[in-house]
């Protein structure tokens, strides 16, 4: 496997984190916990790192890569489509629909593991780590 670009290794960290919660809700610790315990898990993640997360994917990570992906620039839109169930799963979880939040993980690690093995690896392979760091540059301004 290649090696990640500086600037994604921040993401991928917050990747792997997010994988570690999914994992311990749905198979690990936390999986046989109270419904409101783990529910209580997935609303503090979504507050405190999910939304930002997503925030920046969207605005600053996605419009980079769309322009390079070419035909694979559908991928993006796929992984905003996730963005917005993410968002709508976690709500009713957050409102007290317990019984969701395995839903919810399953679709986390679908996410995640679609951006880190498909959108970032081409990515990567179309831009050079320059021109990446250009266009995230450019996206923060």
């Amino acid at each position: 496997m290649a090696r990640r670009h500086e600037s994604l290794i921040p993401l991928s960290h917050e990747h792997h984190d997010a994988l570690l919660l999914a994992w311990r809700l749905c198979t690990g610790d936390l999986s046989k916990r109270e419904p409101e315990l783990r529910a209580r898990h997935v609303s503090a993640f979504l507050e405190h790192r999910l939304v930002n997360h997503l925030k920046l994917e969207e605005d600053l990570l996605f419009p980079a890569f769309r322009a390079v992906l070419g035909v694979e620039a559908s991928l993006i839109d796929v992984l905003l489509s996730d963005h917005r169930e993410l968002r709508a799963k976690a709500a009713p979880i957050k409102a007290g629909a317990h019984e969701q939040v395995d839903s919810f993980c399953v679709l986390l690690e679908r996410h995640i593991r679609t951006e880190e093995r498909q959108l970032l690896v081409v990515a990567e392979n179309r831009m050079k780590p320059a021109e990446m760091g250009r266009q995230i540059k450019a996206q923060l301004r």
